[in-house]
């Protein structure tokens, strides 16, 4: 019994020694000093606007009482959306792991008109002890309002912007899509909202070209869907000149789309939006009254009230309205005007039987009004005037019919109609020129430099800021595009250019986009 007492006395001992080793000092003698991290930028005092595609870098001030070597402190930036309405618990999804943040605005990653934290964590690796800082931002998109310039670069297509103060960014096309535009053509983009369940409802942006054509996303302008993707059945060639909606009312000052036309190697295909539930797209090739698809449309489409599409057909040399759907086939169908639609009077026309080749068709100055230049087999130019509204009462939409006295239009190189003034504007060369529609004349001409050609033509009636009508007039000397802008006055008069924007490739077409 004596050994047993002896064994545990000297374990109770040992115990005792060792909880007496580990006791606590209060005193501060031995304690490692703690690093303290401060991270601190005056760009969090306030949200941020940044855009979409935009490259974003951030660097706040970093501040350590021990001054440590970075490579001992651990960075890690957050994202999330900071919209609760949208979510109160939004998924925080790591983008970086270094001290200065440099990152593209992906659409994917940043919603346009969405608020976003990004959030900078910085932590040191041996104590875990951590420092905070949150940027607030927000989505905008800088082009939303402007000009867009769809130019060739050597048989590829880009695209520029022109802000409202007359600054250009270049090269924005390349900067967020990989697939190249090959040939390009023309700018397609709709004023109003269109519905076809594809995509969100929105306006629509379309760049046609003789090799990929594609559907692009009218905020951002990165790519959506090929060409082929929005019709039901691809075509078995794609060579489109038009891509358009139409619209036949609007509801308290808000247009509102009817009718889709794509006009491809000729031949026309139609989209019914809202006629039917589901996704819409682009049906099978139309036919003719006749029943084949023996025609070869002008690249020109309109609509009003009464017809939602009118197109023109080069081969029988007359006027379709278009019926949007036939279940046999699947596809609109080109139809006759009734015989009312067309006055019996010799100096204006028939709609069913024109007899010439259009050159060119644009909007009049009057509502549901439109101008047609028109050629014959001896080569006048001719000019029709129609409308896409009538009235059981009134059912005659032919206005008139004038042999045109505008030398050089046969080979124009752009046209645009005016919506304010009975004009119609088109470039020869380096001339600019104002055809008035009331005189049968040329009022007024403008002459380029030398050497520059005109290229593409724009109206606008109006304009976000208010400014008045403005002619855009892209020009090429062989080296440099440029885009003269002349303020329009209430008779239509071209004057003297107040704007210029140079650096550009060969400008194949400008649009004006809000």
């Amino acid at each position: 019994m004596n050994s047993i007492y002896k064994s545990t006395a000297a374990l109770l001992c040992a115990g005792t020694l060792l909880l007496s080793s580990c006791y606590k000092d209060d005193s501060n003698e031995d304690l490692l000093p703690v690093n303290k991290i401060g991270l601190s930028d005056p760009l969090t005092a306030a949200q941020m606007v940044v855009y979409q595609g935009d490259s974003l870098k951030l660097k706040p001030v970093l501040s350590q009482s021990l001054q440590k070597n970075l490579d001992d402190l651990e960075f890690t930036w957050l994202v999330y959306n900071s919209n609760g309405a949208v979510s109160l618990a939004a998924p925080r999804e790591e983008i970086a792991k270094t001290y200065e943040l440099k990152i593209l605005l992906r659409p994917d990653l940043f919603t346009l008109g969405e608020p976003f934290i990004l959030r900078l964590e910085a932590k040191d690796k041996q104590t875990g002890v951590s420092s905070y800082i949150n940027y607030s931002i927000l989505v905008g998109n800088k082009y939303a309002t402007g000009w867009l310039v769809l130019e060739d670069k050597a048989g590829k297509g880009d695209l520029s912007f022109i802000f409202q103060d007359y600054t250009a960014e270049h090269g924005i096309y390349n900067d967020r899509n990989t697939a190249p535009i090959t040939g390009p053509r023309k700018l397609e983009i709709s004023t109003f909202p269109i519905t076809d369940d594809i995509s969100a409802t929105g306006k629509r942006l379309y760049i046609l070209a003789e090799q990929g054509s594609q559907e692009y996303n009218y905020l951002t302008m990165v790519k959506k869907f090929d060409y082929s993707f929005l019709f039901f059945s691809a075509p078995s060639v794609i060579n489109p000149t038009v891509m358009t909606w139409t619209s036949q009312y609007t509801y308290s000052g808000v247009r509102s789309a009817s009718l889709g036309i794509a006009i491809n190697n000729g031949k026309l295909h139609s989209n019914l939006v809202g006629g039917f539930p589901g996704v819409k797209k682009w049906g099978d090739i139309a036919l003719n009254p006749q029943g084949n698809r023996n025609y070869s449309l002008a690249p020109f489409v309109v609509g009003g009230e009464t017809f939602p599409a009118i197109v023109y057909d080069n081969t029988d040399k007359r006027f379709y309205r278009v019926q949007a759907y036939n279940p046999t086939p699947v596809a609109g169908t080109l139809e006759a005007f009734p015989s009312g639609a067309s006055t019996g009077v010799s100096s204006v026309f028939d709609m069913n039987n024109v007899g010439m080749t259009m050159l060119f068709q644009d909007s009049a100055d009057v509502v549901n009004d439109y101008n047609a230049i028109m050629k014959d087999a001896d080569g006048q130019p001719y000019l029709l005037r129609y409308k896409t509204k009538n009235s059981t009462a009134a059912p005659v939409i032919t206005l008139g019919k004038t042999a045109m006295n505008a030398p050089g239009i046969l080979n124009y190189s752009a046209a645009a109609g005016s919506t304010s003034t009975p004009h119609i504007y088109y470039g020869n060369g380096n001339v600019l020129s104002r055809y008035e529609t009331s005189s049968n004349t040329v009022v007024e001409t403008y002459n380029f430099p030398a050497g520059e050609q005109i290229t593409s033509i724009r109206y606008a009636k109006n304009f976000i800021d208010r400014s008045g009508a403005k002619l855009a007039v892209a020009t090429w000397n062989g080296t440099e595009g440029k885009v003269y802008y002349f303020p329009i006055n209430t008779v239509g008069a071209i004057g003297a250019y107040n704007k210029l924007v140079t650096g550009f490739s060969k400008i194949v077409d400008i649009v004006y986009k809000y």
